[in-house]
């Protein structure tokens, strides 16, 4: 079709991608989409448009103009609105589904709020939304969300505080098929928020921080938004959906491909942190939600616990009874405080001769740490902090790594200290990261505002870090737990997170889920809290290929009701059992001397 614009579109101006068929009605700006193999309605909305902004608190007042057909490929969509200059929503087909985005510029100095992916009231001829939203307590990662009825309301913020951060990504369901929606560019957003009752759309939309923390735009700046790609398909399982979008992001250059990283053979090795027999060692109570374990509740007693004296202990019961590991993880407590990233001098009162006697046996060291949490005891230079000591919602002080003089004053020489082999430095191989969700909100006051948006912000710091990291040690490990496409590159190892039970299928329900949406990042099993069942979550963990990091060979437990006693044979013999061939106590040696 040539270039031709309609101001009433007739109803055969449409775009066909894949199985799937977005047609404009012939009154206004209503779109139709159908599945092209079933010819069955997806969903349609009878008029007000698609990608639909709103401005200082409330939404453009727009009018629809034209409808022009570039060619067999796209389509685009111009308006008037008395706040913009320009505003047009433009439709491309590609080879893997259809992209959407929108551009406009405003008459005078705005905020934008959010922009809305179809309007209110659109007809939903689906059935149910497929959203990951870990819980504790239930293998499943995502909750019932149907769309009938009373309905659902979900986004994909972290404020669940688990993965964080969850990608803006979205998937409705009818049956074996799927409508997906993910957002293709890195943008400055917050992620989807979307609610349904009824089979009819309350609303869905990109959230950019409500007024008065929305982004700020200046007179006559052109706003381009992300591309949301949409595609629709056949598969069951939800999983596929998603894994399907990290390989479209890889195929476009969006994100790294993963077969081209290089990874350390002792990364997939088993591994032990010293966390769990932290808290069974003090008979310590944890808090099950994460946020109850937040930076306020950092002088539990398991923390207080962690010492030298432990890590010792741990490392001579591996020697002498010849269990499989050659890593050693320093858990919470290694420090002074959350986000004052010291040793601890009475607990570590040696730390580099520590570190420099666990490499001579043949050990790596690695530490806990956290980017985002600053305790209220913790002393910590306001030069570097957002707003030179802004409070953020959760009552705490945060660093604000967009800002130069945070990367080179702090964290370059932070991290030097931490990995470099230099005298006074730490000459540490790697970290775990913890407790990052639902840190990044609209009201930070960022030094930089194009780091603006949880998924920007996370990717920046992560990549800012893991590359400092990587100046001192090449082949420094980072562990983390986010299922997200733009952080994969950055992730060497994903953990499962805390599971508070015996239940494996809790861990293995969320490695799909991170092996879905952290494309070639092995997920690795976190803690298996009891002996019971211990051996089949070794055996789900080895049928998946995924690494497991073991936290306790000092303490156990049985089940959940038993007491906490000291570890026994029971235990020694069956990591030895399980856990997969590993370096032997005449190889920690060896290993020591290539270190």
């Amino acid at each position: 079709m040539d270039s031709q614009t309609f101001s009433s579109p007739p109803k055969w101006i449409s775009l066909c991608v894949g199985d799937l068929k977005f047609a404009w009605l012939g009154k206004e700006d209503g779109v139709e989409v159908r599945s092209i193999s079933t010819g069955n309605l997806i969903l349609r909305c009878p008029e007000g448009g698609l990608l639909h902004p709103w401005l200082n608190g409330r939404p453009v007042e727009r009018k629809f103009l034209s409808l022009t057909a570039l060619g067999d490929q796209r389509v685009l969509a111009t308006y008037q609105a008395a706040d913009l200059e320009r505003m047009e929503v433009e439709f491309s087909c590609t080879q893997d589904g259809l992209d959407v985005s929108c551009r406009f510029q405003p008459h005078e100095d705005a905020e934008l709020n959010r922009i809305d992916l179809f309007p209110e009231g659109t007809e939903l001829n689906l059935f149910d939304a497929f959203n990951f939203r870990n819980r504790h307590h239930h293998s499943a990662t995502s909750p019932e969300l149907p769309l009938g009825g009373k309905g659902c309301e979900t986004d994909t913020s972290s404020r669940d505080w688990q993965f964080a951060p969850h990608p803006t990504a979205f998937l409705l369901r009818a049956n074996e098929y799927g409508l997906f929606c993910g957002e293709l560019d890195l943008g400055t957003g917050f992620g989807f928020s979307f609610a349904a009752a009824d089979y009819r759309l309350r609303h869905w939309y990109q959230s950019f921080g409500d007024e008065p923390h929305g982004q700020k735009l200046q007179a006559g700046e052109l706003f381009q938004s992300s591309r949301f790609r949409f595609f629709y398909d056949e598969a069951i399982d939800p999983l596929d959906f998603y894994a399907s979008f990290g390989r479209m992001l890889i195929k476009e250059g969006l994100i790294p491909d993963p077969s081209r990283k290089q990874r350390a053979p002792w990364w997939n090795e088993p591994l032990y942190c010293t966390w769990v027999d932290q808290y069974l060692g003090a008979d310590a109570k944890i808090a099950e939600a994460l946020q109850d374990q937040s930076v306020e509740a950092g002088a539990c007693s398991a923390i207080a616990f962690l010492n030298e004296d432990l890590v010792r202990k741990a490392v001579a019961v591996i020697e002498r009874e010849n269990l499989p590991f050659r890593t050693i993880l320093l858990d919470d407590g290694w420090q002074m405080a959350r986000g004052q990233w010291e040793p601890d001098p009475q607990r570590f009162p040696d730390f580099r001769g520590l570190v420099d006697d666990l490499h001579a046996r043949g050990f790596k060291v690695l530490v806990w740490w956290n980017w985002a949490e600053i305790q209220k005891h913790a002393e910590v230079d306001p030069a570097h902090l957002m707003g030179q000591g802004w409070i953020n919602r959760h009552g705490n002080r945060v660093r604000d790594f967009s800002h130069p003089l945070t990367q080179s004053g702090y964290l370059r020489p932070f991290f030097q200290r931490l990995f470099s082999s230099e005298e006074g430095c730490f000459d540490l191989d790697g970290v775990k990261t913890d407790f990052l969700a639902d840190k990044i909100h609209p009201e930070c006051p960022l030094y930089d505002p194009a780091w603006r948006g949880e998924e920007n912000y996370f990717a920046r710091v992560t990549h800012l870090f893991v590359t400092e990291m990587r100046r001192h040690k090449p082949d420094a490990l980072h562990i983390g737990c986010a299922g997200n496409y733009r952080l994969a590159d950055d992730i060497d190892i994903n953990r499962t997170y805390d599971v508070h039970n015996s239940n494996w299928e809790e861990h293995r329900q969320r490695a799909l889920m991170l092996e879905a949406t952290t494309p070639g990042c092995p997920a690795a099993f976190d803690f298996h809290l009891y002996l019971e069942n211990y051996d089949r979550w070794f055996a789900v963990a080895r049928s998946m290929g995924a690494p497991v990091e073991v936290g306790n060979i000092l303490w156990m437990k049985r089940d959940r009701f038993s007491p906490t006693e000291p570890a026994t044979e029971t235990l020694w013999e069956m990591l030895r059992n399980e856990l997969p061939t590993s370096p032997s106590l005449s190889t920690h040696s060896e290993y020591a001397d290539t270190h």
